[in-house]
């Protein structure tokens, strides 16, 4: 991956700078293993807190963040609308996105 990182490569780094994605509904334990996360500095950088706003309507910087199918879906759709790196960066969150939907009817986003 480019943008993401697994929770493994978090821990080697050192670093807890990072939004967190974790398959399902959150349940008070942070830095799953089979989480991914994107920096702070590359979701500032790019300024995904727009992108997301828009397609998450309560979407929460700092907090904890339940995403949906139809909030992905709209999230796509906006990120092919802007092209370039965000769309870059959506589309490399599609694999882990898609393998969490076929168990889980949401995931969560864990913020700063």
């Amino acid at each position: 991956m480019h943008f993401f990182i697994t929770e493994a490569e978090r821990k080697q780094k050192h670093t807890t700078c990072c939004f967190e994605f974790q398959r399902g509904a959150f349940d008070n334990i942070f830095w799953r293993d089979d989480s991914i996360c994107l920096h702070a500095d590359i979701f500032d950088d790019h300024k995904l807190y727009d992108l997301f706003h828009k397609a998450i309507p309560h979407f929460d910087y700092y907090g904890v963040t339940e995403v949906t199918k139809e909030n992905w879906q709209a999230l796509q759709v906006l990120a092919r609308e802007c092209g370039g790196t965000k769309e870059a960066i959506i589309s490399e969150l599609a694999q882990w996105v898609h393998d969490c939907f076929q168990n889980e009817n949401v995931f969560t986003i864990c913020g700063l």
